[in-house]
């Protein structure tokens, strides 16, 4: 048995020849959206760092081949034994991005086709690799090879992967995200394989059996450790490992996970490190390889690797207070620590890592760090508020740092932060009407709760009384309107009760702060026994507004109580800078959704949201768990409204303003974990 490293640009001869044939016995193309989107997340990886000088590698496992000689006296044969669904899918990368270029890189279309073609050859010799018959693989395989995709059979899984790949790659070179060019020599150059090469006296059941056993994987932190005791000269492990590393694997243990992620805590660190470091947040499977091309390339003299191991325990012990603030020294940013972890700000430590090293460095005063968390927690706790996706942060927040003047630390972040994404004044008065606060499926209570005990707080200071009221026990989200209607409350809210509780329940005028016997005992009481408990809470945020004259609680209660509380937010998070009010839906109306490469004709935001649905009930195998999640929206029965019956049964509520439904839809298109950049609607006048 012979074993090495390939890179593709290998495995495929280098573009000469060279032919893999399928043994009998393996299984069809069965890769699906999710090992696509895997593959294609780690070449975008690979793409932000890549350098035609030194590859970034990426080991994809293995291929395991018995070496059945020469064909036609010249082309080297291979027995496939294990690893065809990984070059399929590459194969079927390079006819996307060959197909791609054709008409404009005439040139780089040539190259490309010599890594999924033999030119000289014909028959079944003519493939560097051909899929099996079953299901029509093999047909449609060929089918995309001689440019007839179209005539592919349809219970197939190659014309899908050919499609999402031409789809994505598309957007990327359309919009000048990617370069044809570089993204060819990284599929070639920067993936890589381990190559078994056995003869024919082997058992190759055996090598693949092992190469499959089920052990535990090593962790990318067990990674990154081994690599640093084989980087360091025998004598200098122990000092460095005893008074560096141990320490840092003290401080961040990989066996507790950080927050919701499934990343123990020293990969998760590793992981934002790199980010500060680079400016790219990479894949969570990446993490020891981005680590070792950065020491690599910048610290391959010992002396300067030990630096860089003393370096990054400087930096575990920030990312030490950032998991668990009670370790900061400093009472006001203990705090505000505090308050970001609730809003769930595990995206930004790479920013607050270089915050504390700047503040380490004597380059900030403390003042100005602590104004730099009161900036993050505003823009933070408006895109909670407004419902803003999360995702974006992922790419925001590793490349924040480079704009900050740290002469005007404060005024440069806040002005870098207006142009990302920012959600100005008019979107937060939009939506404390509309957006959803309190969610079963996911842990927001804390957040809203953050925000309601925030304002209970201001207005205690707005008396000026010099202290506020906390409640007993721990606080609890109560809904005035309850989850549950009985028929007092039906009376209450009128005979649209049923669209009323539906579009209003979970919104900021409805929900309020309690103990959790206080919740116990409001229930469902009707409004008329709610209100004068609530008129003498302790909290002034409840006294204070019930104690007023509202003779019911329906839609228009709901509303005021949330445009009131509204001004308090503002009051309290004011702009740290407005952008112009973007142009909205009204005088225009949409023509084209372009949705994951699809061009899709429309004529209203009622087919806009029907469309948008339709996919992505195609995609996911939890659409049933989603619509759940969002009842004002979708349900098994018709609305009492304007609905419209989707493909699987369930029905789309589109009795809905044009604003709502682009809400509804950038909402869904989150919850199913698809990117908001792949959606956009082409509107004219």
């Amino acid at each position: 048995m012979e074993a090495d490293s390939f890179q593709i640009a290998r495995v495929f001869s280098n573009g000469g020849d060279i032919h893999f044939r399928l043994p009998y016995f393996q299984r069809e193309y069965a890769w699906k959206i999710e090992n696509w989107q895997m593959l294609l997340d780690d070449i975008l990886d690979l793409y932000a760092f890549y350098d035609d000088v030194k590859p970034p590698e990426h080991f994809m496992g293995s291929l395991v081949v018995i070496n059945e000689g020469t064909l036609h006296g010249t082309i080297p044969a291979f027995k496939l034994v294990d690893g065809q669904q990984r070059l399929t899918t590459i194969s079927l990368m390079l006819c996307a991005l060959a197909d791609l270029v054709k008409d404009t890189q005439l040139g780089l279309y040539n190259r490309i086709r010599k890594y999924v073609t033999n030119p000289d050859e014909n028959d079944d010799l003519r493939f560097k690799i051909l899929p099996t018959p079953k299901y029509g693989d093999r047909n449609a395989y060929l089918a995309i090879l001689q440019g007839k995709p179209d005539k592919t059979p349809n219970n197939s899984q190659i014309l899908p992967a050919y499609q999402f790949y031409r789809s994505k790659i598309s957007q990327r070179l359309q919009s000048g995200e990617m370069n044809a060019e570089r993204l060819f020599l990284v599929i070639i150059n920067s993936l890589q394989v381990v190559f078994i090469n056995l003869n024919n006296n082997e058992r190759p059941y055996q090598i693949f059996e092992s190469l499959n056993a089920k052990g535990k994987p090593l962790t990318q932190a067990d990674l990154v450790r081994n690599y640093i005791a084989m980087k360091l000269p025998e004598p200098r492990q122990p000092e460095v490992f005893e008074n560096h590393w141990a320490k840092i694997e003290n401080l961040l243990q990989e066996k507790r996970p950080v927050r919701r992620s499934r990343l123990g805590e020293l990969t998760a660190f590793l992981r934002h490190y790199l980010a500060f470091r680079n400016g790219v947040l990479c894949n969570e499977e990446h993490v020891y390889a981005r680590f070792r091309d950065r020491i690599e390339a910048e610290f391959n003299e010992p002396a300067l690797f030990e630096e860089e191991v003393i370096t990054l325990k400087r930096f575990a012990g920030y990312y030490d207070r950032l998991l668990r603030p009670e370790n900061e020294t400093v009472p006001n940013i203990q705090r505000f620590l505090k308050r970001l972890n609730t809003l769930e700000f595990s995206t930004g430590y790479p920013f607050l890592l270089a915050m504390y090293e700047a503040h380490h460095q004597r380059q900030l005063s403390q003042e100005q760090f602590l104004d730099g968390l009161q900036v993050l927690e505003n823009y933070m706790v408006r895109r909670y508020l407004t419902g803003a996706p999360s995702n974006y942060l992922n790419k925001s927040f590793p490349t924040l740092w480079k704009d900050m003047d740290l002469y005007q630390f404060t005024l440069s972040l806040k002005k870098a932060l207006v142009q990302r994404n920012y959600p100005g004044d008019y979107r937060i008065k939009q939506a404390v009407f509309t957006n959803r606060l309190y969610d079963k499926s996911g842990p927001t209570g804390s957040k809203t709760t953050l925000v309601l005990e925030t304002i209970n707080r201001y207005l205690s200071e707005k008396k000026k009384s010099g202290a506020h009221t906390v409640l007993s026990g721990d606080s609890t989200i109560e809904h005035i309107m309850p989850q549950t209607l009985e028929d007092t409350w039906r009376e209450e809210l009128g005979e649209n009760y049923d669209q009323i509780h539906e579009q209003y329940l979970n919104t900021f005028g409805n929900l309020t702060l309690v103990t959790p016997e206080w919740n116990s005992s409001l229930s469902n009481a009707p409004f008329s026994e709610k209100k004068p408990k609530l008129a003498i809470h302790g909290l002034l945020l409840n006294s204070d507004y019930f104690s007023r004259d509202i003779p019911r609680w329906d839609d228009q209660a709901i509303r005021s109580r949330a445009e009131f509380l509204g001004q308090l937010f503002l009051e309290i998070w004011p702009a740290l800078g407005e952008l112009p009010i973007p142009k909205t839906t009204t005088g225009t109306k949409p023509v084209m959704l372009i949705f994951l490469g699809q061009n899709l004709p429309v004529v209203t935001w009622r087919d806009v949201a029907e469309q948008t649905t339709e996919i992505v009930l195609q995609l996911v195998d939890n659409f049933s768990e989603i619509a759940g999640s969002m009842p004002s929206y979708l349900a098994r029965d018709p609305f009492s409204v304007a609905s419209r019956q989707l493909s699987n049964g369930w029905y789309l509520n589109v009795n809905l303003s044009a604003a709502t439904l682009k809400a509804y839809c950038i909402t869904l298109i989150t919850k199913a974990d698809l990117s908001a950049d792949d959606w956009h609607v082409e509107e004219v006048h």
